[in-house]
Parts: C-alpha cells; sequence; structure tokens
C-alpha cells in the first residue's frame, strides 16, 4: 500500500504523520519506535498517529526547512512514494514556493519550500497552504462537497471547497480569510502589517492583543492563560469579541457562497463559552433568511486533519497527472492507429489504381495488336488477289 509522508507547518510547532490510501495516519518510525519522546526532541502529538515538534520560527526559514526534513526523516518508511505539505503562507501549489507570508515565520515569504524539503527528503513533493489543506479533511470528514472552513489558532486561515477541491484563486492567494476586514479590528495591526483584518482580533494573537491593548494583565503571554481567569472580565471580553468578530465574519462568507456547511476550527475552537456563545449569537445574526438553516459545527479536530487533506490533494493530483498520461498515451495510439489505416488504404488504393492501369493499358496493346494484325491479313489479301 502507498503512503504519503505529510507535514503541517505552523508558527508554533510542526506535526507529520504517514497517510495511508484509507486516510489512516501512523508515526511509526523507521527503527520501529512510535510517538513518545525520543532522543531527536521530536514527540507524539494529541491526534493519533501524529508527531510533533517545536517550529523554530524565529531562526527562520532555513532552520524551519531542516526541522521539517529532520521529522519527516524521523518517519520515513519504504512504502512512502510522497510529500505532501500543509504550510501558512500565500502557497504557489505549482512550484511549491511561499510566495507571501505574516510574521509568524521569520523570512518565510519567497521559501522554494517543495523544492528544498524534496531534495532533503528524497522524494518528490507538494505544498498546500494550510488553511486549504484543514478544509479539504474537514470535506473528507464531514462528508461534504462545498463547505466554508474557518481555522482560528496562532493565526486565521480558511477555505473555500467547492466540489471537493479549495478555490486557489488567479494568485494562489485562496482560503486566507483571515484577511478579509472586520469591525471589531479597527484600528489593530494585523501580522500581515495591515490595519483591521479579522485575523487582528479573532486569532490567538488577536484575543491576547486585544486584552493587552486595553490594560490587560501583562503577566499573561498566552491566549490559553485568559480561559483559566473567569474573575477578568477584560480577559472574558476579548474572549467573547474574538467569538463575535469571527461569527459574523462566517455568516457573511456564507451569505456569500452558499455552502452545504460551515466549520469553525483550531485551536481557539478550544476556547468554549463566553467565545462559542458570541461566535453563535454573531453568525445567526448575519445570515440571510435564504440561508438561515446553515449548519455552523465547531470542530476540535487537530492537526491531523490537516494532514489528510495534505495528502487527499497530493493524491488527486498524481491521480490527475496518470489521467492524464493516459489520455495522451490513449490519443497517441489512435493517431497511429488512424495513420496507420490511412497508409493501408493508400495502399490499396494505390494498388488498386496500378492493377487497373495495367489491365487497361494491357487490354489497349491486345487491341492495338489486334487491329494491326487485321491490318497486314487483309494488306496480304489484297496483294493475293492482285497478284493472281
Amino acid at each position: 500500500m502507498s503512503v504519503i509522508l505529510a507535514v503541517d507547518i505552523g508558527g508554533t510547532k510542526i506535526a507529520a504523520a504517514r497517510v495511508d490510501t484509507d486516510g489512516r495516519l501512523s508515526a511509526d518510525r523507521r527503527d520501529g519506535a512510535g510517538g513518545g519522546l525520543g532522543a531527536d526532541g521530536l514527540h507524539g502529538g494529541p491526534g493519533a498517529g501524529v508527531v510533533e515538534t517545536p517550529t523554530p520560527a524565529r531562526e527562520g526559514a532555513a532552520s524551519v526547512v531542516e526541522a521539517t526534513v529532520r521529522l519527516l526523516e524521523s518517519l520515513r518508511g519504504a512504502e512512502d512514494e510522497a510529500v505532501a505539505i500543509s504550510t501558512a503562507g500565500v502557497v504557489d501549489t505549482v512550484s511549491g514556493t511561499v510566495l507571501g507570508a505574516t510574521s509568524s515565520i521569520a523570512g518565510w515569504a519567497g521559501t522554494p519550500l517543495g523544492a528544498l524539503v524534496s531534495a532533503g527528503v528524497g522524494l518528490p513533493t507538494w505544498v498546500v497552504g494550510d488553511g486549504n489543506a484543514f478544509g479539504i479533511g474537514l470535506a473528507l470528514e464531514y462528508g461534504v462537497s462545498d463547505l466554508v472552513a474557518l481555522v482560528a489558532g496562532t493565526g486565521i486561515g480558511g477555505s473555500l471547497i467547492v466540489g471537493g477541491e479549495p478555490v486557489l484563486g488567479a494568485h494562489h492567494a485562496g482560503g486566507h480569510l483571515g484577511h478579509a476586514v472586520s469591525l471589531e479590528a479597527a484600528g489593530m495591526v494585523c501580522p500581515c502589517g495591515r490595519i483591521g483584518h479579522l485575523e487582528a482580533v479573532a486569532s490567538g494573537y488577536g484575543i491576547l492583543a486585544w486584552y493587552h491593548a486595553r490594560g490587560g494583565d501583562p503577566g499573561v503571554t498566552t491566549t490559553r492563560e485568559l480561559l483559566g481567569r473567569a474573575g477578568d472580565d477584560l480577559a472574558q471580553a476579548a474572549l467573547s469579541t474574538g467569538g463575535s468578530a469571527l461569527g459574523a465574519a462566517a455568516g457573511g462568507l456564507v451569505n456569500a457562497f452558499d455552502p452545504e456547511l460551515v466549520v469553525v476550527a483550531g485551536s481557539v475552537a478550544r476556547a468554549g463559552d463566553p467565545w462559542e456563545t458570541a461566535l453563535r449569537a454573531a453568525y445567526a445574526d448575519t445570515l440571510l433568511p435564504a440561508v438561515a438553516g446553515t449548519r455552523l459545527e465547531v470542530s476540535t479536530s487537530g492537526p491531523e486533519t490537516a494532514l489528510r487533506g495534505a495528502a487527499h490533494h497530493v493524491r488527486n493530483r498524481t491521480s490527475s497527472t496518470a489521467r492524464h498520461i493516459r489520455k495522451q498515451s490513449a490519443g497517441a495510439a489512435r493517431d497511429v492507429q488512424r495513420q496507420s489505416g490511412g497508409v493501408v488504404r493508400g495502399v490499396r488504393e494505390q494498388g488498386g489504381g496500378v492493377v487497373r492501369d495495367a489491365r487497361e493499358q494491357g487490354g489497349a496493346a491486345v487491341r492495338e495488336v489486334g487491329r494491326l494484325g487485321d491490318g497486314v491479313a487483309s494488306g496480304v489479301r489484297r496483294d493475293g488477289e492482285g497478284g493472281a
């Protein structure tokens, strides 16, 4: 059975697994050791069959690529046929290059990620944006073909899935739903450098930034810490504001695209109340009557969803290539048959023409000989009659 080595590169951690044709994940290593904390610093992730390592995001692109290759090499097996990468940033899925990125990973924009990882691991490699990888994985999990996915973690990614495939866009930026304008983010700086984007208020980074901007406890350094501060009204307001902004954005996307389902996922989706109550209220208040019945699911799926989605994306690409090759081969065979048939018909037609020409020429010669013979005979008779 063929296996895809899949890896998800985020601003906080890198997760990887081996994904078989049935979508099952395995973190079995070459040496037979699975999961657990190893001497190489890798450790099993929260999802079954996933292994993780921290992202050396501040050390720059070269260090992140090195960590990614090291993680994949720890899983490499004889059946592995390709690498599927899900990554933060705007990705050219044809060249495997990161075209643009936020400050979450230093120097990430411009990284020829596919080529570097392929050279390091020794396998053909495809790259897709993490939001789109997650969207493909969610569509598989929920069994739908048309889906809006919003993935809120360190940043906010997402995907518009139509007919089972992500809308990648004319400039490879399809799925960057976190960079839509949000009223709640007015005046707030997004990690991309722009002002007022959804990610600036509704991501893990954004919720914490909103809290600190309004005088929150500077000792709180992660969004997770806000969840335990039940007596901190500002912490609860930060969570509610982030949830409300994300819910309104989800409703606006449903109004625009009318999908079967909208799913909100990512680490922020584990925030619980008051975040989820605000999310659902803003979502319901935003929907048009025609799409008011569109279901919203809050998913606690982890990196395994993006890994399955990335692997599925690669299988679709490789099977499409195989179909294209088969079509070209079949077309070439048909051309050869048509050309061969034409040659045979040409030979037959020419041969038949030659035979007909020979017959006609031969008959004409026989007739001419006959006429000459009759003329000679008549001359002999006339001469004989005259001589007598």
